[in-house]
């Protein structure tokens, strides 16, 4: 028989888990690979052995609980070659079994008791929630193969022993998908949603219309599908990446009829998972306008399915034409989503067509609003008491609390944290999603060697560092914080397989956040869990990022500003190799450079590669760690770093933080104090040329020198000629003279005062982007 560890031995063990031990932690993380990890485990002697005389039992008279019963038993069949047959619980006796037991104790839905020992496997929940969690960390528990398609041969099909008793930190506990700008068949959805199952997430946000598509079946409405479902090209590349910019010519569409939806809905319900459906208003509205003139200010026949990124002028007109369609928008995709929360999106709305709109100033003045912001909120609240009508609540971007919300109006916080922590002090619920750590379309390793994307930074141990509680809440305030949730937004994901990429291992890393106990969660512990968790990646057929396994470089300047490098790799365990000058030495510890050099790395597990070659070029000079003067002081943009002129990394064309922007006509000068006098006889400077976002090569380049930082002489200068590719390219002029005596240097850079016509960016005149200066 299965014999259960009683209560004075699970708080007890919970208290020495709470403080940790390294014998506890060595053993967690070689054999209790769980993700999420549970709020209370506690390690047993032996495991549990499935042969083909294992029996499950469960409950009949469940039917929700058999049919999880039954399809363990189906897997473990087809994976092990294994016929667990299932019995009715209450004729479970002996030992080799898995009973499911339902429970009258006071949990949770979420909640549930797992127990292994030789004897057999015990889940007791007090609901279906309770049993598929139960049962996902069983999964697990066993090897990866469990989660295969076929007969695995040579698998000891056996879980460590253990008792764990787990729930959910938070209730809400979301994953979202962009089918927009780039639309993705059926089959990955429900791959999608399988996915989140296994990382107990329970709420699938669908964004279902956009500028740049309409994705789902509307019957009254069938243009919606017929036109604005489709776009006649799409932009090629990084949005910022050429000018003029390149398209591919293709035709692009795709939607979701309303039977494929409820297919979905359905196959989310059997997995525990709510489906959000978000129909964008007013804002994000030029495929539905491209469909239907009217719903504009303008009604202007000539508009198209955008087919760029951003955010565009095109928004629905507050009319009561176009609430009729809304609501009848609506109406339909309530039959389809029976969950109680309706997305209306709410962000990222330009007021220009408003502005210029009779009616809508009329409506202003007849409603006494402040202005156009005003008549965000009216149609905000006008929407909402439509869906609160229909027994609905609503979810919005945090602009909806712009002009005032009632109180069950639940607020996406998504523009950092800030409207999160004013709608919970408001009395809103909030659901936290900041772009520094939800945004899934960020770079999660060095952008020189990732696919393009959005921009921004967002590695796997910043997403698991994330606290989605913000401090300056009350205890009380912070109850109002139902959790998270994670954004694949799919501008630079065209494929499936580019949504897996950008998703894993990130996705795993943030439903530790969501589920897993404050207390209890542990970078180095996560990381330990990972090499397992990246072999039930391949078992799924999921292809992840591996830049787990890459080596990543940190550099600093050292207080005799020396630049020093240091090597890490996530993955534990790991032995860096890195190759410099020809030759290749084991990483043990930081190492400064004397010259400028190029060094790649590699991080080897097990004597084997499984993440890429990372290569890095650093510039060594007599400027190297120096700080600096600039003229203007407040320049446009720095990147955050106040020494990214002579911090010794040079900046590329994927990422700006190393850079330093000067503003729209602005010329720059830098000075340089080197603290003593000093021989210098050549001189460089990167400069970006960005045609696109009107950032462009400085024509007139001057170097001076001085002893004493009063009186200087001109050194050198340099009419760079602007390259006419119209890619971003970095160029780096060098100046070369006479070798001469002195302590400061002075930069010169003037403004290229020149900006297409047709630019992308609202620049009266260009922008100047430098970096690494180096002095020999």
């Amino acid at each position: 028989m299965i014999k259960s560890i009683p209560l004075y031995a699970f708080l007890f063990s919970g208290i020495c888990f709470l403080f940790g031990t390294s014998k506890f932690d060595t053993m967690s993380a070689s054999n209790y690979n769980i993700i999420p990890y549970p709020r209370l485990l506690i390690p047993q002697s032996g495991s549990f052995t499935f042969n083909k005389h294992t029996t499950v039992y469960c409950p009949f008279d469940k039917p929700e609980v058999l049919k999880l019963a039954q399809q363990f038993s189906a897997q473990m069949e087809l994976v092990s070659g294994l016929k667990l047959e299932v019995k009715d619980a209450s004729k479970a006796k002996g030992s080799n079994v898995v009973i499911f037991e339902t429970t009258d104790k006071d949990y949770t839905s979420e909640t549930y008791l797992l127990s292994i020992s030789p004897g057999g496997i015990k889940i007791r929940a007090a609901a279906a929630n309770g049993f598929f969690y139960g049962l996902q960390s069983l999964y697990q528990l066993l090897p990866p193969e469990i989660y295969g398609k076929k007969t695995a041969t040579a698998v000891k099909w056996s879980a460590p022993s253990a008792e764990i008793k787990d729930a959910p930190r938070f209730s809400y506990r979301g994953l979202h998908l962009d089918v927009c700008r780039h639309f993705f068949p059926v089959e990955f959805i429900k791959k999608y949603i399988d996915a989140m199952a296994i990382h107990k997430f329970n709420t699938f946000h669908w964004h279902l219309t956009d500028d740049q598509g309409w994705r789902i079946e509307i019957k009254k409405y069938p243009r919606l599908t017929e036109v604005g479902s489709r776009r006649d090209e799409t932009l090629l590349d990084y949005y910022y990446d050429r000018f003029p910019q390149q398209f591919d010519g293709k035709p692009y569409g795709g939607y979701y009829t309303q039977a494929e939806a409820r297919e979905i809905v359905a196959y989310a319900k059997a997995r525990f998972i709510t489906v959000i459906p978000e129909i964008e208003m007013p804002g994000h509205a030029q495929a539905a306008i491209a469909a239907y003139p009217y719903l504009s200010c303008t009604q202007d026949s000539t508009i198209k399915v955008e087919t760029k990124w951003g955010v565009f002028k095109e928004v629905f007109c507050p009319l009561d034409t176009t609430f009729r369609f809304l609501e009848d928008v609506l109406t339909e995709v309530m039959d389809i989503f029976p969950g109680k929360y309706i997305h209306i999106g709410g962000d990222e709305c330009p007021k220009d067509r408003w502005k210029a709109c009779p009616d809508c100033q009329a409506m202003i003045a007849r409603l006494d609003l402040k202005d156009e912001n005003g008549l965000q909120s009216y149609f905000v609240h006008h929407m909402e008491r439509f869906l609160n009508s229909k027994g609905r609540k609503i979810i919005g971007w945090d602009e909806i609390l712009d002009g005032g919300l009632d109180p069950n109006a639940t607020v996406m916080s998504w523009r950092g944290t800030q409207g999160g922590i004013t709608a919970a002090k408001a009395g809103n619920d909030v659901i936290m999603t900041p772009t520094a750590y939800c945004y899934f379309d960020k770079y999660q390793a060095d952008p020189v060697f990732e696919p393009v994307t959005i921009g921004g930074y967002l590695p796997l141990k910043n997403v698991y560092n994330y606290e989605p509680v913000p401090t300056e809440l009350t205890d009380d305030e912070a109850k109002h914080i139902l959790g998270a949730q994670a954004n694949m937004w799919a501008e630079y994901m065209p494929t499936s397989e580019r949504v897996e990429y950008m998703a894993y291992p990130r996705v795993s890393a943030m439903a530790e956040v969501l589920w897993s106990s404050k207390k209890m969660r542990n970078w180095e512990l996560f990381a330990q869990r990972m090499p397992k968790e990246f072999e039930r990646y391949n078992q799924l057929g999921i292809e992840p990022s591996k830049a787990f396994y890459d080596v990543q470089f940190q550099s600093t300047i050292t207080a005799d500003r020396k630049l020093q490098i240091t090597l890490v790799c996530d993955c534990p365990g790991a032995v860096i190799q890195y190759t410099i000058d020809g030759k290749t030495v084991v990483y043990k510890e930081p190492f400064t450079l004397s010259e400028s050099a190029n060094i790649s790395a590699i991080a080897l597990i097990n004597g084997k590669q499984l993440g890429k070659t990372i290569a890095k070029p650093f510039t060594v000079s007599k400027l190297t760690g120096l700080t600096y003067t600039k003229n203007p002081t407040n320049t446009w943009y720095d990147g955050g770093k106040i020494n990214a002129l002579t911090d010794g990394v040079p900046g590329t064309e994927k990422t700006y933080d190393q850079w330093l922007g000067y503003g729209k006509g602005t010329d720059a000068e830098i000075v340089l104090d080197m603290l003593t006098v000093q021989k210098v006889e050549r001189f460089t400077v990167g400069l970006l040329n960005a045609p696109a976002m009107c950032a462009l090569v400085s024509p007139d380049i001057k170097l001076y020198g001085s002893v004493d930082g009063v009186s200087y002489q001109l050194l050198a200068g340099k009419q760079p000629v602007a390259p006419t590719s119209p890619d971003k390219v970095i160029v780096r002029p060098e100046m070369t003279f006479p070798a001469v005596d002195v302590r400061y240097l002075k930069l010169q850079l003037k403004n290229a005062n020149y900006c297409p016509a047709d630019k992308l960016e609202n620049a009266p005149c260009s922008m100047l982007f430098l970096d690494e200066v180096g002095a020999w």
